[in-house]
């Protein structure tokens, strides 16, 4: 790659990339379901969706939100209970509580009509920049610089850009590239390039509408893209979780010992050291704190999950507290729920797996 900075393209040479994409574009796109009704709010929940996950992964999750939360109005309305119950699975958790954050205010601020500004969409919580102008791009056909990471990949290749270039370089040719009459399929058109053809590894080459103008085809190095950031390293948590029944219902809590877990409404829980803590001791320890009262816990299955880059391992116990006497305050941290639909409060998935295994249903 070159050492020196690479130069923005002058306006013939934008001009002839927007129409080779688009054309491309007209004929390659893939039907997405937000694509077929490009409405800001659809925009939205699709883009915060596609934060850090796949398209593959996104669009059974989006289809199922959409139905349920078909509107500003719906999801403004809704608990996080119920948005966290749809989430559940996704993962990256926060997203989930800035989509209710953000139609909250939005219903309060802005009389309920999603912002049509660059700069009040990218003061919805979370919210930076590449999603603010994604949206304000792709659902208001406003001509904005975008770059994700498909993008900047297409830059890099076009240009040979050097592994150390400055992400200014990225942001100022993506605004040389703006389309002032198409923004929305221009925009869209480049992130499908960088998806279907200027992939990570294994280019298309041969399938790429605008090798004419790719710098690195032309040197022979269009596999070369700058290293990615490294994964973060994953990490390995240990818990012990408690299924305390009593004649068909079953505890669950508020305190939210381990907080990555999703969910207002959890099963008791409480993080260990794998190799340290004696878990029949942490477990009976949990359960008197709950119950004022020592009792029997009986370890049943070990519930392996993974949440972004921790590898959870749930070591589940369970006990029938039918002759404990259970104080549950009014308004308090703790609640019975029927143990056959207990999952409909308990929304993370790994207590919902904890519940239904320990249980046997």
């Amino acid at each position: 790659m070159h050492s020196k900075s690479a130069r923005i393209w002058g306006k013939k040479k934008n001009r002839q990339f927007q129409a080779l994409v688009l054309d491309w574009y007209a004929t390659n796109q893939r039907s997405l379901p937000w694509r077929s009704q490009p409405t800001p709010y659809r925009v939205w929940i699709s883009e915060i969706m596609l934060q850090q996950t796949q398209v593959r992964t996104v669009v059974p999750y989006f289809e199922r939100f959409v139905r349920r939360f078909p509107d500003l109005a719906s999801l403004a309305c809704a608990s996080e209970e119920e948005i966290m119950a749809l989430w559940s699975g996704l993962g990256y958790y926060r997203r989930a509580r800035n989509l209710h954050r953000a139609a909250l205010m939005i219903a309060g601020e802005f009389d309920g009509k999603f912002p049509d500004t660059l700069r009040k969409i990218g003061g919805l919580p979370g919210i930076g920049r590449y999603t603010a102008a994604a949206i304000h791009s792709i659902a208001f056909n406003r001509p904005q610089a975008v770059v994700d990471g498909n993008i900047k990949r297409v830059i890099t290749r076009l240009h040979a850009a050097a592994a150390n270039e400055p992400e200014d370089f990225f942001w100022r040719q993506a605004k040389a590239w703006r389309h002032n009459r198409r923004a929305s399929d221009f925009t869209q058109a480049v992130m499908e390039l960088g998806a279907l053809v200027c992939r990570p590894a294994r280019p298309l080459c041969s399938a790429c509408p605008v090798q004419s103008l790719c710098k690195s085809h032309a040197m022979s190095i269009s596999h070369r893209v700058p290293a990615p950031r490294p994964k973060r390293a994953s990490e390995r948590v240990d818990l012990v979780v408690l299924v305390l029944e009593s004649r068909g219902k079953v505890i669950i809590t508020k305190e939210r010992a381990a907080g990555f877990v999703p969910g207002e409404w959890v099963l008791p829980a409480k993080i260990i050291s794998a190799e340290k803590t004696d878990r029949a001791k942490a477990a009976k320890s949990l359960a008197k704190n709950i119950l004022g009262r020592s009792i029997a816990v009986e370890e049943r299955m070990v519930v392996r999950h993974t949440i972004t880059y921790r590898r959870v391992y749930a070591h589940v116990f369970y006990a029938d507290v039918k002759g404990c006497r259970i104080e549950i305050p009014e308004g308090g941290n703790i609640c019975l729920a029927d143990a056959s639909g207990g999952d409909n409060f308990v929304t993370s998935s790994l207590y919902k797996k904890a519940l239904n295994h320990a249980l046997c249903r």
